[in-house]
């Protein structure tokens, strides 16, 4: 004999099924690493050359007070760390702070004022973060050593040892003039023609000093060169670099001040 569901256990069915597809119950939720991977990792170096000017770094103390720091949120990890000579031989964060998760919410199990006071938490820890990472940043441009030399390579090198196996959205942020002043490569120096980009690639490749950036969001904010053709040249070169790297730098997202922010999921 075929047993047959009394109207509730369908209506219950229903409601179960229903829930799932809006994402409502738990169980249709991802683990708590899936839930985190909706966070950003967000990478910024910071140029502190002597080519630098104070007018430039305020503009980069800007772009992080103002346009950064106020979309961050829970999910997300900062790493902020200057760019030098010696990124490879004594790499160190000047800023570095973990978000917590944002809370799930299970409709079967979970209590909605308990639900409501873990959110009021996160966003309590969040705000308090926030607070520190600005003191932090005030601190990083107050009497900061200039770098003789800038070799944002290295710094690019480290960033793909910092995404690595990272589940959150990586966005990659170079606060530079972009001209590398270090080793064989002075830009400024540079007698650019069609050539000079395929051979210095093919140089860094040798070196290992193209990294597998893959999935990674990148911006520029900074840009800056004593003439037209200059900056050109140096962007064509960065444009070819990023693309063996395989990282995603539009070129609309390059210029002298942060644009386009905060980046939208399709930047990676």
């Amino acid at each position: 004999m075929r047993t047959r569901l009394c109207p509730a256990r369908k209506i219950s069915g229903i409601l179960v099924l229903g829930l799932c597809a809006l994402g409502l119950l738990a169980g249709c939720k991802g683990s708590s690493a899936d839930r985190s991977s909706t966070g950003r990792e967000i990478v910024i170096f910071v140029d502190f050359s002597e080519s630098i000017r104070g007018d430039e770094q305020n503009l980069f103390l800007r772009d992080l007070e103002k346009s950064i720091l106020p979309t961050l949120s829970a999910g997300d990890r900062i790493v902020i760390a200057p760019i030098n000579d010696k990124t490879l031989t004594s790499f160190r964060p000047i800023v570095e702070a973990t978000f917590p998760d944002p809370p799930a919410f299970d409709g079967w199990s979970d209590n909605l004022l308990k639900y409501n006071q873990q959110v009021k938490t996160v966003n309590a820890e969040v705000l308090r973060l926030k607070e520190e990472i600005k003191t932090q940043i005030s601190d990083m441009f107050k009497g900061r050593a200039t770098s003789h030399q800038t070799d944002i390579f290295s710094s690019l090198v480290m960033a793909q040892k910092l995404f690595d196996h990272q589940p959150r959205q990586k966005v990659l942020v170079l606060m530079s003039d972009m001209i590398v002043d270090y080793g064989p490569y002075r830009f400024e120096r540079i007698a650019w023609d069609r050539s000079k980009n395929s051979t210095m690639l093919s140089d860094l490749r040798t070196k290992g000093m193209i990294p597998d950036l893959s999935n990674v969001c990148v911006y520029v904010s900074g840009v800056s060169a004593a003439s037209a053709d200059q900056a050109g040249n140096i962007a064509r070169f960065w444009q070819e670099y990023f693309d063996q790297t395989n990282a995603k730098l539009d070129p609309s997202r390059y210029a002298h001040v942060l644009l386009l922010w905060p980046p939208n999921k399709s930047c990676n």
